[in-house]
C-alpha cells in the first residue's frame, strides 16, 4: 500500500506473511519488530519475544536500544550482534535521519520517528508525553475498546509487599518496573532466576529477602500471589498494573501525534475504535490491510 513517497506492506513467507510490516522509504526497507529480511533493516522497538528481538541477535542490520540489547543478552544469553544507540539519539540509517524518543513499556522501549516523511513508529507504549507530532502513527492496540480502562495500583502494591508475598509478573519488562517501584520504596526483593539476571542487566540488584518476583505460569508451586496485569482471564488475585495505556491514553496518544494516518501493526483495534477514528478523519490501518 502507497501512502505518497511511502509504501508499506507485508513480506511473503511460505503460505504466509511474515510478522508485522516493513516500510519502504527511497528504496530503503525497515522491518518493524519482525523476523530479519534478507535485505534492508530490523528495527526491534523493545525486548519482548513478540517483537522478535530473539530473533534478530545474529543480524549486523538489526537496530535496538543499548539497554533493548542488554536485556536480549540477559535473556537469550548470546551477544547481540547489531547496532545500538542510547534512546534519545538522533541516528542516520542508510542515509535517513531518525529521532529516537522513550515509551516507558519497559526498559530500553523506544520509539522511531522517521523525519524526512514524518513516519512514527512506537512500538509498545505506557507514556506518550515525549513523542511528536507525525503523518503517519504507525503504533500498538493493546487495550483498544471502551471497556478497557484502568488506573495502575501501585498503593496495593506496595501495601501488599512482605517477606510472605509472591507477585507474579512477566519476566522481561514488568518483572524489572516491579522490582524497581519496591526498591525505591525502601523494600527488598527476591526474584527467580531469570528475573534476576534481567534486572542486573539493567542496574537492578535483587537481594536474598523480601517479596519474590516470579513468572505468573510458576505462581502454582508457591501455591499463593498476586498477579500483576490489567487482564482479566487470570484466577489469581489481581493488582491490575500494566505497562501499556489503556483505551483513554490510546486516544490521547493518537491525538497528541495527530496523524492522517494510523496504522496498527501489533494488537487487535477494536471496530469501535476504528469507527470512532474515522469519524475525526483519521485513516485506520491494521495488519489485514497489508496482505496483498
Amino acid at each position: 500500500m502507497i501512502f505518497d513517497e511511502i509504501v508499506i506492506y507485508r513480506r511473503k513467507y511460505g503460505r504466509g506473511y511474515r510478522p508485522h510490516i516493513t516500510i519502504d522509504f527511497e528504496g530503503s526497507e525497515f522491518h518493524i519488530d519482525s523476523s530479519p529480511g534478507k535485505t534492508g533493516w530490523n528495527i526491534v522497538t523493545h525486548a519482548h519475544s513478540d517483537h522478535y528481538g530473539q530473533r534478530n541477535m545474529n543480524n549486523s542490520r538489526a537496530i535496538a536500544s543499548e539497554e533493548t540489547a542488554k536485556i536480549l543478552e540477559a535473556d537469550t544469553q548470546k551477544s547481540f550482534g547489531g547496532i545500538t544507540f542510547s534512546t534519545g539519539q538522533r541516528l542516520k540509517i542508510d542515509g535517513h535521519k531518525v529521532k529516537t524518543y522513550p515509551t516507558h513499556h519497559m526498559h530500553g522501549s523506544t520509539a522511531f520517528f522517521f523525519a524526512e516523511c514524518e513516519v512514527l513508529i512506537t512500538g509498545d507504549v505506557k507514556d506518550f508525553s515525549k513523542l511528536p507530532s507525525c503523518r503517519i502513527l504507525i503504533t500498538e492496540a493493546t487495550y483498544s475498546h471502551p471497556s478497557q480502562i484502568f488506573e495502575d495500583e501501585i498503593d496495593r502494591l506496595v501495601e501488599h509487599a512482605s517477606d510472605k508475598t509472591v507477585f507474579g509478573a512477566y519476566p522481561i519488562g514488568k518483572a524489572q518496573r516491579v522490582a524497581e517501584i519496591l526498591t525505591e520504596k525502601g523494600f527488598d526483593v527476591r526474584a527467580e532466576e531469570k528475573i534476576a539476571r534481567i534486572c542486573r542487566a539493567v542496574g537492578i540488584e535483587c537481594s536474598e529477602s523480601g517479596s519474590l518476583i516470579a513468572s505468573p505460569r510458576n505462581l502454582p508451586k508457591y501455591g499463593s500471589g498476586y498477579i500483576l496485569t490489567a487482564q482479566n482471564f487470570y484466577r489469581w488475585p489481581k493488582i491490575t498494573l500494566s505497562d501499556h495505556l489503556d483505551y483513554r491514553g490510546l486516544l490521547e496518544m493518537i491525538h497528541h501525534c495527530n496523524p492522517e494516518t494510523v496504522v496498527f501493526y501489533h494488537g487487535k483495534p477494536s471496530k469501535f475504535l476504528m469507527k470512532y477514528l474515522n469519524s475525526e478523519g483519521i485513516g485506520c490501518y491494521t495488519l489485514e490491510d497489508f496482505k496483498n
